[in-house]
């Protein structure tokens, strides 16, 4: 029998909150980085910056392949096939060992990537050594998202809360320890920011991963001992899923990538105060994809209960609930620009970086309603399993608008009119998105009516395939 899913704001609220709470602590590590690395001075400031991006360039790919877990575990709760959802986990940890192969492979190109850029040399060989140890260190972060996937389909965020705020706590003191070499530790700078980030990504998932795997709660509700075997139709249909996320989110990055590129060519200051400003933009920007993880569980819960019409209703309610948190914000950022600038960089270069920074805080304020829109309404998408269109019109506006914007504007408006770029993108993809989940083919497709049916248990001939991914 299907579950009856709770589609109240206080169910919205239980999901989002926590997320919202770990996604903070996530993000509040690479804001922290930045505030302490900002203090070393404008080339370390850039070029932690421009390292985070081009490091999470490679590494949203496998982000994205990873996030299948969460819509695949959700339809099996919401389907009450619980035994289906340990399943799903063990494929999503196996993906994330090939994973971990894969990105440490990546750590020799990180020299040739910021040769590229065209930054000044002081900036790329910080950022290249940021990047290595970023990618060799790549294993602790993508268990870490694979078992962050698995608890929020199942609707336990306040697990990965906790440890996102842990995490946290420990890459805070272990940045203050490695950068600035306190109590014996050596003085590495930029590197001891990456090396700190590792260490507790590491730690943090080796948790969450002990906590499914062994520890007596989670591990008999779902069956996760004798749901271990390695399924190779499971692992098609996930990567089937996956896929198009993962190549979605890498080459928006690969986009954002090229941003950073063209701006680091305005100058070491044009790149630092950008870094600080989509620091502070990274923590609105969270918020959106909190609402965007409560979206996708809910509507992935909805659809393997078969209650599509509930699907839509959550759409409608969780976007009302962004609109308050982007107005909130968008507040501060127009009200507080130089406080904010002033978290980030020392007294001393403050005065010269408010100027490029001001104008940014306008820019980003625009940006984060049609953000929002986009983050909640692509997360609906894929709680229904349609994340190929999103991947479609991800990748079109990217890099058949934005890149382009890029290169014809930025001549000629220099910081802000690159900056403005980011407008044009991000409504595009927003607009796109809303024409889709205002038509019924995201909830109808007859894929999608198949998963539910089976994940509740229900065989028909014409679907049995498919039901033995599930075996």
């Amino acid at each position: 029998m299907s579950a009856r899913i709770d589609l109240s704001y206080r169910r919205i609220g239980q999901i989002a909150g926590p997320v919202l709470i770990t996604n903070l602590s996530y993000t509040l590590m690479g804001v922290i980085d930045t505030v302490m690395v900002g203090h070393l001075g404008i080339a370390e400031l850039g070029a932690v910056g421009l390292g985070n991006i081009l490091t999470f360039a490679i590494l949203s790919f496998f982000w994205g392949l990873l996030s299948g877990v969460n819509t695949l575990v959700a339809q099996a709760v919401g389907a009450s096939d619980r035994e289906a959802a340990g399943r799903v986990f063990w494929q999503g940890f196996y993906f994330a060992l090939v994973s971990a192969v894969l990105i440490a492979a990546m750590w020799p190109v990180a020299p040739l990537l910021f040769k590229w850029t065209g930054g000044s040399p002081e900036v790329q060989a910080i950022a290249a050594d940021y990047m290595r140890i970023r990618l060799l260190g790549g294993g602790g972060v993508v268990l870490l998202w694979a078992c962050d996937n698995f608890y929020r389909g199942i609707g336990r965020t306040t697990v990965t809360m906790w440890c996102g705020m842990g995490q946290m706590v420990l890459n805070c003191g272990l940045n203050y320890l490695l950068i600035f070499g306190k109590l014996g530790a050596p003085r590495m700078g930029a590197a001891g920011a990456a090396l700190g980030t590792v260490v507790a990504q590491v730690v943090v998932a080796l948790a969450l991963f002990i906590s499914i795997a062994w520890l007596p709660r989670v591990r008999r509700e779902f069956f996760i001992a004798k749901t271990s075997r390695f399924r190779v139709a499971l692992s098609r249909r996930l990567l089937r899923l996956s896929l198009p996320i993962g190549v979605q989110t890498s080459l928006e990055m690969g986009g954002i990538a090229v941003f950073s590129a063209i701006v680091s060519r305005l100058g070491d200051a044009e790149l630092a105060a950008t870094n600080a400003v989509i620091q502070a933009w990274s923590v609105a920007f969270m918020g959106a994809v909190a609402l965007s993880v409560g979206a996708t569980t809910l509507v992935g819960q909805c659809i393997g209960a078969g209650q599509l019409a509930g699907a839509r209703w959550v759409v409608g309610r969780v976007m009302r609930l962004g609109y308050i948190l982007t107005a909130f914000i968008g507040v501060i950022y127009l009200a507080l620009p130089k406080q904010i600038m002033a978290l980030f960089v020392s007294a001393s270069d403050l005065d010269r970086l408010v100027p490029f920074a001001r104008p940014l805080f306008i820019v980003v304020v625009l940006c984060l309603v049609f953000d929002l829109k986009f983050n909640i309404l692509s997360g609906a998408l894929r709680g229904a399993g349609d994340t190929m269109y999103s991947m479609l019109v991800n990748i079109g506006s990217a890099w058949l608008v934005f890149v382009p914007a890029l290169f014809i504007v930025t001549p000629r408006y220099g910081l802000v009119g690159s900056w403005s770029c980011l407008i044009l993108h991000v409504f595009l993809m927003a607009l796109l998105l809303e024409i889709r989940i205002r038509g019924d083919r995201w909830l109808k497709r007859p894929q999608h009516r198949a998963q539910a049916v089976l994940a509740a248990g229900t065989h028909s001939a014409s679907l049995v395939p498919a039901d033995r991914e599930l075996k």
